[in-house]
């Protein structure tokens, strides 16, 4: 009898022990995606522009390596890895190109500066694009954040529009620890310093 018993328990308790691990897996926790945007301090609203001409700034052009929204860490010499976890919010392109065109605003040397799709006819238009976009974790002791961006300038005014600025930009900046916060505040830098150079070029043109 207790046999019969044990065999018809023993089953019983395997199936709820199935049961039981079954619903453990299913509310097994797992880390939320955060996002993040990449953000040049802002100057406030200039007091009035300088310029006089409308300045076009197309969408940007990314590498597909750093096409992708989530964060891209580089941890040797050829080998790279992707964050899931921590994002862009926008793809990085997009969220650049609207920066640039608020810091070349901010600059007034130009009367407007619009996108693409704006019908204004424009004197200059610049194209860019954004050729590394990382955090280079090489050196666990010196973790940096890597943006190169690169922009052609063009004439629209001349009979034959030319590119009259051609410069590659590339910035590498320490950060204080290999967090998504650190980096995403060193990718700030990075591009707050490049618009101040690229500003600086335009305005040397002008002068």
């Amino acid at each position: 009898m207790n046999r019969q018993i044990t065999r018809r328990v023993y089953p019983a308790i395997l199936l709820l022990l199935v049961f039981c691990s079954a619903c453990v897996s299913l509310e097994r926790s797992y880390p939320e995606i955060r996002y993040f945007v990449i953000a040049i301090p802002d100057r406030g609203d200039p007091p009035g522009s300088t310029g006089e001409r409308i300045l076009s700034v197309a969408n940007l052009r990314i590498s597909p390596r750093f096409a992708d929204k989530n964060f891209v860490y580089r941890n040797s010499e050829s080998g790279y890895e992707t964050d899931y976890y921590n994002q862009f919010l926008i793809s990085p392109d997009l969220n650049i190109a609207e920066e640039v065109r608020k810091g070349l605003a901010a600059s007034q040397l130009f009367k407007y500066v619009v996108g693409p799709s704006n019908p204004l006819a424009a004197n200059y238009s610049l194209e860019g694009s954004i050729n590394a976009l990382y955090g280079d974790f090489r050196n666990l002791n010196a973790p940096m954040a890597v943006l190169e961006f690169e922009v052609f300038l063009h004439n629209e005014d001349s009979a034959t529009p030319s590119v009259v600025l051609q410069k590659r930009y590339s910035k590498s900046v320490p950060i204080s620890a290999r967090s998504p916060e650190a980096l995403v505040k060193g990718w700030n830098d990075a591009l707050n310093e490049i618009l101040a150079a690229l500003i600086a070029d335009l305005k040397s043109m002008k002068s």
